[in-house]
C-alpha cells in the first residue's frame, strides 16, 4: 500500500466511515440519527459520511416502519448494500441441523432443516449439514446478480468428549467446500447471541440465554458479545451442580443441573411424551406434571439467581424445547428468583421466552460472522437506490 493510502485509511473521515459501517453491519439497519448516538459523531459528521456511502452504493435507505403515535415525519433509516454478501449461519445439534442464509441488511432470505439418522456418526452429520448449506445457498444465489458467500457461522451442540476434533473437521470442510472463512461456537451460546441481537434481549446490556432441551446450554452475553471465559466454558450452566449427591450427568459428574432438568429427564418424571402433551396435562390439572415441572422451574431459577447475583444482569432468557411451556415454567423460575435475588436488584431482573424459536441457534452463526470485523464483506461499486429488506423473515425453506 502506497503512503498516501495509508495516511487515507488512517484518516479521522475514513475512521467515522469505518465506524458506520461497523454499526449498521452488528444492527442490521439504524437511523441517522441512531449512527449520532451510536457512534458519537456529530450529526454533520454522520450525513457527510452516508450521504458519500449512498452514493458509491456501500449503504441504502430503507424504509422505516411509523412510529405509534408518533408526529412528524418518520425517520430514513439505513442498511449496509444487501448486495455486500451472504452469510450462512448453521445450528448442528444431535438430531438436526438447521441453516439460514441471510444478507448484510439482515434479511433472511433462505432457511431450512434436515433430520439426523439417530445412528449417524458426526463426519456424516456434518456433511448433512454442508449439504443443507449448499441447498439453501443455491436458491439464495439463483440469480446472476446474486450477492457472494462471505463466510459461514457453525453453532455445533457442547460438552462432546471429542467437540475439538468435531470442531476442527467442521472448519477444514467449509474451507474444502466453500472456499469462505468459518467461525464456530457452542450452538446454546450462539442462540443467546440472537436473541441478545434480534430476540428478547436487544435493550438488555447485560443477559444470560438458558437453553432448555436434550441438553442445558446457555450463553452470557455482555453488549452483544458473548462472554466465553478463559477456556470458552462460560455458560455451561447444565453443569452447575444443584445437589451433590443426585444422578450422575453425562459429563461424568453428579447432581448437574442437566441431569434433572434436560428434556427427557422433565418428560419421564412427567410421565408425558413430548413438551406439547406435558403442557396439556398441566392444564388439565395432572398433579405429576405439575410438580415435574416446577420442580425443573424451581432448580433452574436457583441457578439463574446464582448467576444474576455474581454478574450483576438485567435479563434472563429461557430457549429451547422446555421453554414451550411458557408461563406454567416462568412462575416457579420467578419464585425461585424472588427467594434469593437480593432484594433491590429483583425488581429491575425480567425474565423472558426466547422469540426466535427454532432458527436461534443458526441465526446466532449469522450474528457471530457479523460482529467479526476481520471477515469482510464484499463491497459492491453499484449504488441501489432504494431497497426493503425484511430482517428476520424467511422467504425461502429447504
Amino acid at each position: 500500500m502506497s503512503q498516501r493510502r495509508i495516511r487515507e485509511a488512517r484518516s479521522p473521515r475514513a475512521q467515522h466511515e469505518a465506524a458506520i459501517l461497523d454499526e449498521l453491519r452488528r444492527r442490521g439497519r439504524a437511523s441517522r440519527g441512531d449512527l449520532v448516538t451510536l457512534t458519537r459523531l456529530s450529526r454533520a459528521t454522520v450525513s457527510s459520511i452516508t450521504g458519500d456511502l449512498i452514493r458509491s452504493g456501500h449503504i441504502v435507505r430503507v424504509e422505516a416502519a411509523p412510529t405509534s403515535g408518533g408526529v412528524g415525519r418518520t425517520p430514513e433509516h439505513l442498511t449496509l448494500n444487501p448486495t455486500a454478501g451472504l452469510v450462512v449461519g448453521l445450528d448442528i445439534g444431535h438430531r438436526r441441523v438447521r441453516g439460514v442464509v441471510a444478507d448484510a441488511a439482515h434479511a433472511i432470505v433462505a432457511s431450512g432443516e434436515r433430520l439426523f439418522d439417530p445412528s449417524a456418526g458426526w463426519a456424516d452429520r456434518i456433511e448433512r449439514s454442508l449439504d443443507l448449506a449448499a441447498t439453501l445457498l443455491d436458491r439464495s444465489t439463483a440469480d446472476d446478480d446474486a450477492p457472494m458467500l462471505a463466510a459461514i457461522g457453525v453453532g455445533v451442540a457442547g460438552t462432546l468428549p471429542t467437540r475439538h476434533r468435531i470442531i476442527a473437521h467442521v472448519e477444514r470442510r467449509v474451507g474444502e467446500r466453500f472456499g469462505v472463512p468459518v467461525r464456530t461456537d457452542n450452538n446454546a451460546r450462539l442462540a443467546g447471541l440472537a436473541e441478545s441481537v434480534w430476540g428478547a434481549a436487544q435493550d438488555a446490556d447485560a443477559s444470560a440465554y438458558m437453553r432448555l432441551s436434550d441438553g442445558i446450554g446457555g450463553a452470557i452475553v455482555l453488549d452483544r458479545r458473548i462472554h466465553h471465559g478463559r477456556n470458552g466454558r462460560a455458560g455451561e450452566f447444565g453443569h452447575l451442580c444443584v445437589d451433590p449427591v443426585g444422578p450422575r450427568c453425562r459429563c461424568g459428574n453428579l447432581g448437574c443441573l442437566e441431569a434433572f432438568v434436560g428434556l427427557r429427564a422433565v418428560l419421564a418424571e412427567a410421565g408425558a411424551q413430548d413438551v406439547r402433551s406435558l403442557a396439556s396435562m398441566i392444564d388439565a390439572g395432572n398433579l405429576r406434571a405439575q410438580a415435574a415441572t416446577d420442580d425443573a422451574g424451581t432448580r433452574v431459577g436457583l441457578v439463574l439467581a446464582n448467576v444474576i447475583t455474581a454478574l450483576d444482569l438485567d435479563e434472563v432468557v429461557l430457549g429451547g424445547e422446555l421453554a414451550a411451556l411458557g408461563d406454567r415454567l416462568v412462575r416457579p423460575v420467578r419464585r425461585e428468583l424472588d427467594r434469593h435475588v437480593l432484594a433491590d436488584e429483583f425488581d429491575r431482573v425480567r425474565v423472558r421466552l426466547a422469540r426466535l424459536g427454532d432458527l436461534d441457534g443458526a441465526l446466532g452463526g449469522v450474528a457471530l460472522v457479523l460482529y467479526d470485523r476481520t471477515i469482510a464483506l464484499h463491497r459492491t461499486a453499484t449504488a441501489a437506490a432504494m431497497a426493503t429488506p425484511a430482517p428476520l423473515v424467511a422467504t425461502t425453506t429447504a
